[in-house]
């Protein structure tokens, strides 16, 4: 899941942090390290926050997986 996401959903990044009860930092540290794809733990507690509105986008993570499996 982007950040955009939530973001757009919740109305801010502040408010998307409180409904999972993160800070608001996680979002520049996402934005800084993972090119804005937010951590599968908190992707999850988005779409649980959302009622299932948002998705969880699993293609995200998929590709991390992909990656370790081909350098071993």
């Amino acid at each position: 899941m982007h950040i955009d996401e939530p973001i757009k959903f919740f109305g801010s990044a502040a408010k998307a942090a409180k409904a999972i009860g993160y800070n608001r930092v996680c979002f520049n540290d996402w934005r800084k390290k993972n090119g804005g794809i937010v951590s599968p733990k908190a992707a999850a507690l988005f779409v649980s926050a959302s009622k299932g509105k948002l998705d969880f986008g699993f293609s995200h993570y998929a590709n991390a997986e992909v990656d370790t499996k081909e350098a071993a």
